[in-house]
């Protein structure tokens, strides 16, 4: 169960998405203030504007990526029978497509493959540049076993 400020500040995401769509940093920019009115008056005062901000945006952007839309039949509908064994092995009911700079339901990217090439470039390119600093982490582990 969820506790009052818990649930106002999700009623409060929820009715800026309605306006801004899954744009995490929209949303958090129209919600911030009004949710956390002491926490945003004292990260002001010290100087954490920025770093309260990106934490709220950080958590909003994981709330869109894992939340399936309100009516999980309309899901269902949306989704031609073909594609449904492929969209199930998605973690995400939601990806980002970087050129809308939001997270996009997985029906929509299907009913959009400009949306949903864009997407699936923006996560390869993710996963490229995770690999790419494993490696260089490997090679600094390597070197520092090689020290000892």
């Amino acid at each position: 169960m969820l506790n009052d400020k818990l649930r106002n500040f999700f009623d409060l995401v929820n009715r800026a998405a309605a306006v801004h769509g899954l744009n995490a940093k929209a949303v958090a920019d129209e919600i911030i203030r009004e949710a956390f009115p002491e926490t945003t008056a004292a990260a002001e005062i010290e100087g954490a504007d920025a770093m309260l901000r990106n934490g709220v945006v950080a958590f909003i952007a994981q709330h869109f990526k894992r939340t399936p839309p309100a009516d999980g039949r309309q899901l269902k509908l949306d989704i031609p029978e073909p594609l449904t064994p492929i969209v199930a092995k998605l973690k995400a009911a939601a990806h980002y497509v970087e050129s809308l700079g939001q997270y996009v339901p997985v029906p929509i990217l299907i009913a959009n493959p400009p949306w949903l090439d864009d997407a699936r470039k923006y996560k390869r390119r993710k996963g490229e540049e995770t690999l790419d600093e494993a490696a260089v982490l490997d090679e600094l582990y390597a070197a520092v076993l090689g020290r000892r």
